[in-house]
C-alpha cells in the first residue's frame, strides 16, 4: 500500500478537532462540544487501525516480527506518554495509585477503577495500547486461518463482551470509554485497510457523510444523557461516521495531494500525538487565570499548541522514531 498523503491531513484534522472541542467543552462546560470530541477521537481509532494494517500483516506472515512490532509501537507512543503523565501528575498534584493505573493503561478496564481521573484524555490511549498488545497475538494464534476469519472471530468476541456488559452493568459513560469495550473501533480501521484496493475504486458519495452527521447532531440530546443501550447505538453511529470520513479522505488523496501541501499535511500529522497529550494542560491554565476575549485566547491556544508540539516532535519524538528497528522480510 502506497502512502496516502491525505491521511496526514485527516490526522491533523482529528488532533486539532479534539483540542478545539475540549477548549469549549471545559471552559464553558458544554456537553455539546464534549459530545463532538468523542467523534474526533473515534476517527483517530479507525485511522490508527488503517495505518497499522501493513505492520500487522507482517506479523501474520512472520511471527518473528511480533517483537519488532511491539518495540516500534512502544517507542512511538510510550516515551512521550510518560512525559505527559509526569506533567499531569505535577500540575494536578496527584502521585498515587491512580498514577500507576495510568502507567499500565488499566484505568479503564473496570468502571470506577480510578479515585481521581486527572488525566481523563488517557482513556483512548489505553484502548490503543491494549489493541497493540492483544490483536497481534490473535494473528499469531489463529495464523492458520485467513485474515478475514480472524476479523470475524475478533468482532464476534468483542460484541459478545459488549452485550454482556450492556446487560450486566449500567454505566453509559464507561460503555463509551471502557478499554475492552472499544477495541473494535481500531479493528474496523484494519478491516477498511484490508479491503483498500476495492474501496479506492469506488467514488465515495459525500452525501453519506452529511446524512450520518445529520443523524448524529439531530439526536444529540438523546445520546448525551442515556442508557447503555442508547450508548450502544451511539457508538455504532460514530463508528459509521468515522469510517465514512476515513474513506472520504482516502478517496480525495489525488485531488489534494500536492508536493507543497503534502509537507504541511506531514507537519500536522507529526504534531498530532503531542497535541492530544498536552492540550488539556493549556486549557487548565486558561481556566485558572479566567482569561477573557475567548476568540483571541483560542488563537493563542492553537498557536501555542502548534509551537509546543512541533518542538516536542523535533527534539524528542523524532529521536525515538529513528531508533525503531526494521521488520524482517
Amino acid at each position: 500500500m502506497k502512502k496516502i498523503e491525505s491521511l496526514d491531513l485527516f490526522r491533523g484534522f482529528c488532533g486539532y478537532g479534539v483540542a478545539v472541542c475540549h477548549f469549549y467543552a471545559f471552559l464553558f462546560k458544554s456537553a455539546t462540544y464534549e459530545y463532538i470530541s468523542f467523534l474526533f477521537v473515534d476517527m483517530f481509532f479507525v485511522l490508527s487501525g488503517f495505518v497499522l494494517y501493513p505492520q500487522l500483516t507482517k506479523i501474520y506472515n512472520n511471527k518473528k516480527n511480533l517483537r519488532i512490532f511491539y518495540m516500534r509501537r512502544w517507542l512511538r507512543t510510550l516515551p512521550i506518554f510518560f512525559i505527559a503523565l509526569i506533567t499531569f501528575s505535577i500540575v494536578f498534584q496527584n502521585f498515587n495509585y491512580d498514577t500507576l493505573k495510568y502507567l499500565f493503561f488499566i484505568q479503564k478496564i473496570y468502571p470506577d477503577f480510578l479515585t481521581s481521573d486527572y488525566m481523563a484524555i488517557a482513556w483512548s490511549l489505553s484502548i490503543e495500547e491494549w489493541f497493540y498488545l492483544l490483536f497481534p497475538i490473535f494473528l499469531i494464534f489463529f495464523n492458520k486461518l485467513n485474515i478475514e476469519k480472524i476479523f470475524v472471530y475478533c468482532l464476534v468476541a468483542l460484541y459478545v463482551f459488549k452485550v454482556i456488559f450492556l446487560l450486566g452493568y449500567e454505566d453509559s459513560n464507561f460503555y463509551r470509554t471502557g478499554t475492552f469495550l472499544r477495541l473494535d473501533a481500531i479493528l474496523f480501521g484494519t478491516i477498511v485497510a484490508h479491503y483498500y484496493e476495492i474501496i479506492k475504486k469506488f467514488k465515495y458519495n459525500l452525501l453519506t457523510v452529511f446524512f450520518l452527521l445529520f443523524i448524529y447532531f439531530y439526536f444529540k440530546n438523546f445520546f448525551i444523557s442515556s442508557t447503555n443501550f442508547v450508548q450502544f447505538i451511539y457508538v455504532v453511529l460514530i463508528q459509521m461516521i468515522s469510517i465514512s470520513f476515513l474513506i472520504f479522505f482516502i478517496n480525495i488523496n489525488k485531488k489534494i495531494s500536492l508536493k507543497y501541501f503534502n509537507k504541511i499535511y506531514r507537519l500536522l500529522a507529526n504534531q498530532t500525538y503531542s497535541v492530544y497529550l498536552f492540550h488539556f494542560i493549556f486549557i487548565y491554565f486558561i481556566k485558572i487565570y479566567n482569561l477573557e476575549n475567548i476568540s483571541l485566547i483560542l488563537l493563542y491556544y492553537i498557536f501555542s499548541l502548534f509551537i509546543t508540539s512541533s518542538l516536542i516532535f523535533i527534539f524528542f519524538e523524532k529521536y525515538f522514531l529513528k531508533i525503531r528497528p526494521n521488520y524482517n522480510k
